[in-house]
């Protein structure tokens, strides 16, 4: 008799109580035991409407029944746990001894090299390595080249899968331009250790689709419309602050921050290499505005100095909240005003810069505030995320 494995999400919404906790819930079975255990969900629906605990359950469902169907488990560390190799998923039926079939010349060549690049670069960064080195090893393994020594995959093979990225999953330009950079890094790597004659990297198919999903800042009169909303969360409030007013990004760098990361006498912010997107440690000024609320609002230089600015149950503690929770808190806001989709939480750092530099602020001290390497990156940079006012035009073009 089959036995099931896993059952998958589903909401317990507490007969539609939403003074009770509500959160979604999955089983597996445990390999070591053999019965079915049951792990529950609770982050993020705390504060939330019942339409709001509705929409988020059904984000948490989607994401976890993903992570099942592709054969994540809760079982096992996240050194074991979410790949066999740094370019597979662990698979549930591995744990019950089921043989994975492999690559014997591709996999583990781009193991090593994930191996071998993993400690100089972010953990972000690494992420975006491994996953797109991932879809290519399955798209390879899909062509029957599998068991081929690597140094036959060839330039035709390298164009193919690019136009299955162009024409069948509708990348953007910007998403085959990195997709290009990586590939182009892995066989540069091949080649350094004589494994391959030449890159096969070469005369890629041109992309001129654009998918824009970045982040856009914020205007002005919608600025005043989230404010009114968000200063009712103080600590999803916090964050935007920290994003506005240091330039500090919401994921590792606010996320992870301690209070003994925050100097509340001098006004600063320190950035680990740890929690910073390149890698370089940074000391950000915190502007009087921001210091003035970390002190007599948030009142932070009470709590112990290994505590997380932003820990769990909305005051700091011992334990990080959850990596969405912020996000989660901020959409739900986004939608309740009726705001635009590119309005993102990271729309705040972006809409700090350009007000600074329409305060007049000197564009090096903002440079340096962004964590910019040099004056050309902030001007690229305000190209990108600022509109390209003119006065004369707006107000002394001629009339019809």
């Amino acid at each position: 008799m089959r036995q099931k494995l896993v059952i998958m999400p589903k909401l317990n919404h507490c007969s539609g109580d939403a003074s009770r906790q509500w959160f979604v819930y999955y089983s597996v079975r445990d390999p070591q035991t053999g019965k079915m255990s049951r792990f529950r969900i609770y982050d993020g629906f705390t504060g939330l409407s019942p339409a709001e605990k509705y929409e988020h359950a059904k984000r948490l469902i989607e994401l976890y029944a993903g992570r099942l169907r592709s054969g994540w488990t809760p079982f096992a560390d996240d050194s074991t746990a979410i790949y066999n190799d740094h370019i597979d998923y662990k698979t549930v039926s591995d744990m019950y001894g089921a043989k994975r079939q492999g690559n014997n010349k591709l996999r583990p060549k781009i193991s090593a090299f994930l191996e071998e690049l993993k400690p100089g670069v972010a953990p972000a960064t690494y992420q975006t390595y491994q996953s797109k080195l991932r879809i290519f090893t399955l798209w390879i393994e899909k062509q029957g080249l599998a068991g081929n020594d690597l140094a036959t995959i060839n330039n035709s093979n390298i164009t193919d899968f690019f136009r299955f990225l162009i024409n069948i999953r509708k990348l953007s330009s910007n998403s085959i331009v990195k997709y290009k950079r990586i590939l182009n890094a892995l066989f540069d790597y091949f080649h350094k250790h004589k494994f391959i004659l030449i890159n096969p990297v070469f005369d890629i198919p041109a992309c001129d689709r654009i998918n824009d999903q970045a982040p856009r800042p914020i205007m002005r009169e919608d600025i005043d419309k989230f404010k009114a909303e968000l200063v009712k969360d103080p600590e999803l409030w916090l964050a935007v602050q920290f994003e506005y007013y240091c330039a500090l990004r919401p994921g590792h760098e606010i996320r992870e921050m301690k209070i003994k990361d925050l100097d509340l006498i001098a006004g600063t912010v320190r950035v680990s290499r740890t929690r910073a997107k390149n890698r370089h440690e940074r000391i950000v000024t915190i502007p009087r505005q921001l210091i003035e609320q970390l002190r007599s609002f948030y009142k932070l230089q009470g709590y112990n100095k290994e505590y997380y600015v932003f820990g769990k149950g909305g005051r700091p503690g011992t334990k990080v909240i959850s990596k969405n929770k912020l996000r989660y808190k901020f959409n739900a806001v986004r939608k309740r005003l009726g705001m635009p989709l590119e309005y993102k939480l990271y729309s705040w750092k972006h809409t700090g810069a350009i007000e600074a530099d329409e305060a007049m602020i000197p564009t090096k001290d903002i440079s340096r505030h962004l964590g910019h390497t040099s004056l050309k990156s902030t001007d690229a940079y305000f190209r990108n995320k600022k509109p390209g006012i003119s006065g004369p035009i707006r107000d002394n073009f001629p009339s019809l």
